[in-house]
């Protein structure tokens, strides 16, 4: 196990390397590191397995049901009605009338993305084996702090004309620097929590010269003011907003806590306040015409292009991973750079369906709910299932606004978080029984 342990740290330290690397290699060195790692996590103790077992369990169906779906895809259909309408016009021109009709516009490339999306399920299953040790969970903690700051400093250092060559760009949508700072103030701010949860936990709780807890509070204060700084700069005021629910979602946890609140009363509390929210954001966008591709400011082309695939996709969608050959319609000619989808959310609702947006939004409430519980009936150590709880609410608002989930650097970080959250949002021994 702790050979593992190391592996994960060393994956999320070469995280800024990926971002600059190829993206056929990164995901190929991704691969091969996750399948490592899973090898080497599940030959740890009987007692760690089992436990996971019992924790990923109630996820089965969040886990399963993208899996069945993509292979629905890329499997020939009995009713051509339901299949793509571009399989039967190629049967058409081919005189075949035998040619199988298949939901995916490009079965290979659903086959592919199948097979990264189980690379990072296996990231996440991986993590909470490895992250069931507290000491193990508190230097992942750190790692990821450390590099989401550091990417954060990336993108003040962009700004300056020494450095701007050797910066990638950072206002493309499938950009991860976005995504990455809004979460480098989530994991800063786990950082301060367990620095004055430590310190309240020891004896001489008076003493406020202790050199750990202003080492932790100053580090996550210095990661959380370069994450601000960096969103400012990249002029993204709607994912800062979205960071903001993410700290409050943190605060709100330690308050209720403190308080002495149940946890599902408290979850029930948060979730209504999230809704007035965002019940008053929508009018605000519905006045400005927006629409789920206009949600995400970028190019009026990229924008455009994607308004209009989404009226023609078909309601079981095109496939996952055919975005880029969907696109090819509705370019110009002279085209030569690929089609890249504004949102996530924008590329779930193309390839997979409308009705996956609903679906991938209740799986995530689950997700988010789980940890969030888990958070508020922990004890010392509720700040890991707090940050990945709050980095959840902070990776569905910001599906909506860019397609950062498209990029190796922040699925990894993403998959660890959860898999953090969820191997510490119950103790190693009476928290699954409660």
């Amino acid at each position: 196990m702790p050979v593992a342990s190391f592996l994960l740290t060393i994956l999320l330290a070469a995280v800024p390397t990926l971002v600059v690397a190829n993206g056929v290699f990164a995901q190929h060195t991704i691969a091969l590191a996750a399948a490592v790692l899973l090898a080497m996590a599940v030959r740890g103790a009987d007692a760690e397995l089992t436990s996971t077992t019992q924790l990923l369990k109630r996820f089965s169906v969040a886990i399963l049901v993208p899996v069945i779906w993509m292979v629905v895809q890329i499997l020939p259909l009995p009713f051509a009605s339901l299949a793509n309408p571009i399989w039967s016009a190629t049967s058409i021109a081919l005189n075949e009338p035998s040619l199988p009709g298949r939901i995916s516009l490009d079965p290979g490339a659903t086959l592919q993305s199948l097979f990264v999306y189980l690379v990072y399920v296996s990231l996440v299953v991986s993590t909470v084996i490895i992250s069931r040790d507290r000491h193990r969970a508190e230097t992942i903690l750190f790692v990821l702090c450390a590099v989401t700051t550091f990417m954060s400093l990336e993108v003040l250092l962009g700004r300056l004309h020494f450095f701007a060559a050797m910066t990638p760009a950072t206002d493309a949508p499938t950009s991860p620097f976005p995504a990455v700072a809004a979460l480098a103030a989530v994991t800063n701010t786990a950082l301060i929590s367990r620095a004055l949860e430590r310190h309240l936990h020891r004896r001489d709780i008076r003493n406020l010269a202790s050199v750990r807890l202003w080492l932790g509070v100053l580090s996550g204060s210095f990661g959380i003011a370069a994450a601000i700084i960096a969103m400012a700069v990249l002029a993204r005021g709607t994912l800062l907003a979205a960071a903001g629910f993410g700290l409050i979602a943190i605060a709100f946890v330690a308050a209720v806590r403190r308080l002495g609140f149940r946890s599902w009363p408290s979850a029930a509390l948060f979730t209504g306040l999230v809704v007035i929210v965002c019940a008053l954001a929508v009018p605000r966008f519905q006045s400005g015409g927006a629409t789920l591709a206009g949600l995400a400011r970028f190019a009026p082309e990229t924008v455009a292009l994607a308004g209009r695939m989404l009226p023609d996709a078909p309601w079981l969608g095109n496939g996952v991973g055919t975005f880029s050959a969907a696109s090819r319609a509705y370019q110009n000619v002279d085209a030569t750079a690929p089609a890249v989808p504004p949102s996530t959310a924008v590329l779930v609702a193309i390839e997979s369906g409308r009705l996956a947006l609903v679906i991938l939004a209740g799986f995530a409430a689950q997700l988010f709910f789980v940890l969030f519980r888990g958070a508020v009936r922990r004890g010392r150590d509720s700040f890991f299932a707090s940050a990945a709880a709050a980095g959840v609410l902070v990776v569905f608002f910001e599906g909506f606004l860019d397609s950062s989930l498209l990029s190796p650097a922040v699925r990894i970080i993403v998959a660890v978080m959860v898999g953090l959250g969820l191997a510490q949002s119950a103790g190693r021994t009476s928290g699954l029984k409660r």
